[in-house]
């Protein structure tokens, strides 16, 4: 089916398209008994508001949020902004469609990202830590929903392609960083930036929306990040003890702090390094989107930022 992005709509245009429902509600007629319905749809583009009036209450309860639903209508306007009179709507049945035409996508190319991460992977000089990286990254299904996964459900690199795109910038600091503090163990810190999150392709869902998974809620990334190095770790012949403990510790304590829902602080120099380049990492991505999405030029500030519980100044 055609598709029209919602950043597309003009007015008085009729259009066909499919869209993802963020909310739905029912109203009540003013000066008639009956309900009507509005909704708020949505692409990676943004976001309309549309409105159906006959056979809403027969519609509400087939519809949910998250549904991607194909509808049928004209663009209009009212309080000054575009919305879509419905004529039809209904729930899009065809599994056939690509989440990155829904979803906000990582404005870096994936393909690249995942180039530029395997080449540091590549300079990784210990043996051990090289083969568990290589169960990884040869297994294509893991490495496809690896480039596709969110960083987060908000705050930072909330976006199809975020995990990678946190992944790699972690990583490559940690690459650098060895250069800065040569008694750090460059191999140990590369393996341990580019797993630290890998528990987050389980803990999200992010096929119509970017949510946690029952698993995602019930133990966290953390928890399912150990499992997944674990089953790895048992698919090799050896791995030496002391590297599987220090890296296992990595991946608990990277969160750094107890009241950041840390089991452990980092309690070796590698650990802390990347808990602090975890860390950095968000802080700037949300900095930055902060400042790059507030939309009142008059003003020198953001509006409040709650993942940084502060106003970012523009400048």
């Amino acid at each position: 089916m055609e598709r029209t992005c919602a950043a597309d709509l003009e007015l008085t245009k009729t259009i066909k398209s499919i869209y993802i429902v963020k909310s739905k509600r029912l109203g009540s007629f003013r000066d008639r008994k009956g309900h009507f319905m509005t909704l708020l749809l949505g692409d990676r583009t943004g976001e309309v508001q549309a409105i159906l009036w006959e056979g809403a209450e027969e519609k509400y309860p087939l519809l949910a949020q998250g549904d991607l639903v194909s509808v049928s209508g004209r663009v209009r306007e009212y309080a000054g902004t575009l919305q879509i009179n419905l004529d039809h709507i209904s729930v899009y049945e065809d599994k056939d469609f690509d989440p990155a035409d829904f979803l906000p996508v990582s404005p870096y190319n994936r393909e690249e990202m995942l180039q530029a991460l395997k080449q540091i992977i590549e300079g990784i000089k210990n043996p051990s830590l090289q083969e568990l990286l290589d169960r990884f990254f040869l297994d294509n299904a893991w490495l496809k929903a690896f480039a596709m996964a969110p960083a987060a459900k908000k705050n930072h690199q909330a976006y199809l392609g975020g995990l990678l795109e946190h992944t790699l910038k972690v990583t490559e600091a940690a690459n650098k960083m060895a250069d800065v503090y040569p008694q750090a163990d460059r191999d140990l810190l590369i393996a341990g930036a580019v797993l630290h999150d890998i528990g987050k392709i389980e803990e999200y869902q992010f096929e119509k929306s970017i949510d946690f998974t029952d698993q995602g809620r019930l133990l966290g990334h953390i928890v399912i990040g150990l499992q997944k190095i674990e089953e790895k770790l048992q698919e090799l012949n050896s791995f030496p003890d002391s590297l599987r403990l220090k890296l296992l510790h990595i991946i608990t304590s990277h969160h750094g702090n107890y009241e950041w829902q840390s089991p452990k602080r980092p309690k070796f120099l590698e650990a802390a390094i990347i808990h602090h380049l975890d860390n950095m990492d968000a802080t700037v991505d949300m900095f930055s989107t902060a400042a790059g999405e507030d939309y009142d030029p008059k003003s020198s500030w953001t509006g409040w930022v709650k993942g940084l519980e502060r106003f970012i100044y523009k400048g």
